[in-house]
């Protein structure tokens, strides 16, 4: 890559046998001595047609006699017009002690060179004015890297005399791509910021939207991703001087809100949290989020004029519910027989036990007991029903946000009256030893609604 007045150029390079055609553009020569050719070095050349000083990098391994064909940026100057220019570069090791200079390269004939090929004409600079301009060349004109074999994906062949080589463009390091990149001016980095806000926003939605376990775990794993993606390319921007600071934290910071996603991920996996209003709850409470408002509140504090703005999508702080229903509540009741459920939740937790008739999807009675009580259901119809059991805390009025578990009795209970007598079934949700009756846990999202 080359990096001219701020713009990125693509350099391709060719290889060139070392021949040069009758009429063709006369080879750039670049001395190295020994020691450079071993150690790499960076050379300032005049490039044609118009002797434009430009620094071309040769790496560790320059091989004396090698031609290159390279593509160099070039504006012709009468119309303006932007194109690129090949011009061959031959590479000439010069023996220990000898001291670079111009010249033809070793191997070509006594009393000159061969047709077609012309020494480069001296620089028009001075010795302190080429030193000045090699060092304007680094930022304002191009860097060309020319990669040989110890750069990887290179291969060298010599063949009667000829050396052929392959390189490949090496890349400038990011630290070096992003000190020649010009700051976006505040109304873009605004509009960069409202983007990610926007998608950030979201995926934030789809997670409160969530209502059973594996549903938030896969809202909570899909908004990491998302906010990885956003830091990424809020990464890749170059902010405005007064934001750099805050925008590289608003980067970090949501690079760990991206780890905190996990963990509520994993939480949902654990039914710790069982639905997305709680998992957006516990989101905005995480260490993660409190960093991200402190850095969305530093970047708006960075350009009192600009006013930086983002965060919309933050769940706010929040403290847990506890939200239960009186016990003996029913949420679905169709009555219609004489059979009678009664059920004992000896257990510490909520729990709503639900009679669903076989064959159907949707339950004849769902009732809430509280932890501790009993409840007792009559009229109901004749029939044989599955008994489903949903238990946790926090009841948002169809289901329990925290710690929720799921299951079955193995066993249907079967409802018959006749003229003289009708059944009664009793229920004890308290596992003890020796219990007659056995349960299976159920998939959430297999649960009758």
């Amino acid at each position: 890559m080359a990096y001219v007045d701020g713009a990125v150029d693509t350099l391709s390079m060719d290889v060139n046998t070392g021949g040069n055609p009758a009429g063709g553009p006369a080879p750039v020569v670049v001395e190295l001595t020994a020691a450079e050719a071993a150690s790499g070095a960076t050379k300032a050349v005049a490039a044609p047609p118009d002797g434009q000083p430009t620094m071309i990098y040769f790496p560790p391994g320059a091989t004396d006699g090698v031609m290159l064909n390279v593509d160099l940026p070039w504006v012709d100057p009468a119309t303006g017009t932007a194109s690129t220019r090949t011009v061959p570069v031959l590479i000439r090791v010069l023996p220990a002690g000898a001291f670079p200079g111009y010249g033809p390269p070793p191997g070509f004939p006594p009393g000159g060179p061969p047709p077609g090929f012309a020494a480069p004409a001296r620089s028009r600079f001075s010795t302190r004015t080429r030193i000045l301009a090699v060092a304007a060349g680094m930022v304002l004109l191009s860097a060309i890297l020319l990669a040989p074999s110890v750069f990887g994906a290179s291969d060298t062949e010599t063949t009667g005399g000829t050396t052929t080589t392959s390189t490949t463009t090496a890349t400038l390091p990011t630290e070096e791509a992003a000190a020649v990149a010009t700051p976006l001016d505040p109304v873009a980095f605004q509009a960069s910021l409202d983007a990610a806000d926007k998608e950030l926003a979201a995926g934030v939605n789809t997670l409160r939207a969530a209502t059973t376990p594996r549903a938030v775990a896969g809202a909570a794993d899909a908004l990491a991703e998302t906010a990885r993606t956003q830091e990424s390319a809020l990464s890749a921007l170059t902010a405005p001087a007064a934001a750099s600071t805050a925008h590289g934290d608003l980067v970090s910071a949501l690079s760990a809100l991206a780890d905190e996603l996990s963990s509520v991920s994993g939480a949902a996996e654990g039914r710790s949290v069982c639905t997305g209003g709680s998992a957006a709850a516990a989101l905005g409470r995480a260490d993660a989020a409190t960093d991200l408002r402190t850095a969305i509140a530093a970047l708006a504090a960075s350009d009192p004029a600009a006013k930086y703005r983002f965060g919309s999508f933050v769940p706010a702080v929040a403290k847990d519910q506890n939200r239960r229903k009186p016990n003996a509540t029913y949420l679905t009741r169709i009555t219609g027989g004489s059979g009678q459920l009664k059920v004992d939740n000896g257990n510490a937790v909520d729990t709503v036990v639900k009679l669903v008739k076989v064959g159907a999807k949707k339950p004849t009675v769902a009732v809430y007991i509280r932890g501790n009580k009993k409840v007792t259901t009559g009229r109901i119809k004749d029939g044989t029903y599955q008994v489903y059991l949903a238990s946790g805390v926090d009841w948002d009025g169809k289901r329990f946000t925290r710690d929720c578990a799921f299951s079955k009795f193995d066993d249907s209970l079967k409802f018959t009256t006749t003229s003289r007598q009708y059944t009664i079934w009793e229920l004890s949700l308290k596992e003890v030893f020796g219990g007659n009756a056995s349960s299976s846990d159920v998939d959430p999202d297999e649960f009758p609604a």
